[in-house]
């Protein structure tokens, strides 16, 4: 392990699941974020189901955490995991609409 000892959690478990659930986020930001800014438009929102936004994002975040699985956990790498999942979300939406 090089750098701080504080910052990494070394290859683990640990280090895959901060990944995991940062790319989570970062999932969710997509899905939300359009529910949240029309909020004052919409006056019957649909939700999403919890527990299939929840499995959806835990599958496709699973590609994130894998690729990010080798990095440190810090700042500027959970901010990368967050577009991760973003990034996937988003281009699931784009497969769909093909």
């Amino acid at each position: 392990m090089s750098g701080d000892p504080h910052l990494e959690l070394g290859e683990s478990l640990p280090r895959f699941l901060s990944h995991w659930l940062a790319a989570c986020f970062g999932h969710f930001l997509m899905v939300l974020l359009p529910l949240i800014t029309d909020w004052a438009h919409v006056k019957n929102a649909t939700w999403p189901s919890w527990w299939s936004l929840l499995l959806f994002a835990a599958s496709t975040s699973l590609v994130a955490a894998i690729i990010n699985a080798n990095l440190p956990v810090t700042p500027r790498e959970m901010i990368k995991s967050v577009a991760l999942g973003f990034a996937l979300n988003a281009t699931i939406v784009m497969l769909r609409l093909a």
